[in-house]
């Protein structure tokens, strides 16, 4: 599941993590330039060298969830983890003298789709808890933390609420302990009313007034996310989408009642509809939408005053259904997993 977009929800892509850019060793009155990192390819002491108030981390965070019969189950990650090679390119365009350091991504999120629909176990879908997914992001900002590094944003690829109100709690929890910014920022590109106003725009560009109607919300696998596929990896698009069917829903109530119908395929929206130059123009607002929101903060601004996503949903009660039906398997499988440890000990 994409992040929220209102009429249209659009995806976002991040680019696969390889390779260290090198500094430019030209001439010594050249300018200076930012260098982009792998972490896993550096030594210990190439880390301990870097500036620690001129380096930030990009942790990405993906899911495993099904994405209908036409989109691979890693959907998700495939986007995100484009995305961030972008982002990190164009901050090292913007942010002069700075080292950008991209960590191994996180392949697994929180609530896959099929929880809408109420079914739990999906073969499509290979999630962590809500709690699990919380304490994995602290652990690891937390350590970037205490090496004494200032700059931390967390860039997801899954929409679910619970994956980023997980998220969320872990970058503030890391930020208030340790002094730093550690921040979501893709839950901010997704309450951004400008940024949001930008993708509505972008779809009226490729799709009528009357088009849009017919797509109603696309919060799934649909016309935007298969358009972003087709973009990025068109080689993992199942030729088939073609001719899918629609499932148009308005809202979240619908969402429920599209997604409990047995034989629900597992998307929303018109996956036929996807085009690839469509998905291109949505990777560009992403990157673009997300390289500024880093932008801001790395210059000073408080992002945490900003609205971010879950919390537009928070007075939706049929939202709070949709967690139900997500957190409720959850504390199952707690209650399970506790009874055995004590029996075990």
């Amino acid at each position: 599941m994409r992040r929220h977009l209102a009429i249209v929800t659009l995806v976002s892509f991040a680019s696969l993590v390889s390779g260290c850019a090198r500094q430019n060793t030209g001439a010594t009155n050249a300018p200076a330039v930012s260098t982009v990192l792998t972490v896993g390819e550096l030594t210990w002491p190439d880390i301990d060298a870097l500036d620690r108030e001129k380096t930030l981390f990009l942790l990405v965070v993906g899911m495993l969830e099904e994405h209908g019969p036409h989109l691979p189950i890693a959907a998700d990650t495939i986007g995100v983890e484009y995305e961030a090679r972008r982002v990190a390119e164009s901050l090292g365009r913007e942010l002069p003298g700075w080292n950008v350091v991209l960590m191994p991504t996180v392949h697994y999120g929180t609530s896959g789709a099929n929880q809408i629909g109420n079914i739990s176990v999906h073969p499509g879908t290979y999630g962590l808890r809500r709690s699990t997914l919380r304490s994995l992001v602290a652990d690891i900002g937390g350590q970037i933390a205490q090496n004494r590094f200032q700059w931390i944003f967390v860039m997801n690829g899954h929409g679910a609420p619970t994956h980023h109100a997980a998220v969320n709690e872990a970058c503030d929890f890391i930020s208030d302990s340790f002094n730093v910014t550690m921040l979501n920022v893709s839950g901010l590109f997704s309450a951004d009313p400008a940024i949001q106003a930008q993708g509505q725009q972008m779809a009226a560009r490729h799709f009528s007034v009357a088009d849009r109607d017919g797509l109603g919300n696309d919060p799934h696998a649909g016309v935007s996310e298969t358009s972003g596929i087709l973009a990025v990896r068109p080689d993992l698009v199942r030729p088939g989408y073609r001719s899918l069917p629609s499932y148009r829903v308005e809202n979240r109530a619908q969402m429920i009642d599209v997604a409990s119908t047995p034989g629900w395929p597992g998307y929303f929206s018109s996956p036929a509809r996807a085009t690839a130059d469509y998905g291109r123009e949505i990777e560009d607002w992403w990157v673009q939408g997300v390289a500024s929101l880093i932008l801001k903060a790395v210059r000073g601004e408080n992002l945490r005053a900003r609205p971010r996503w879950p919390e537009p949903l928070e007075g939706d009660p049929v939202h709070h259904q949709i967690l139900e039906r997500a957190l409720a398997p959850e504390r199952e499988f707690d209650a399970k997993f506790e009874r055995w440890l004590n029996e075990h000990k």
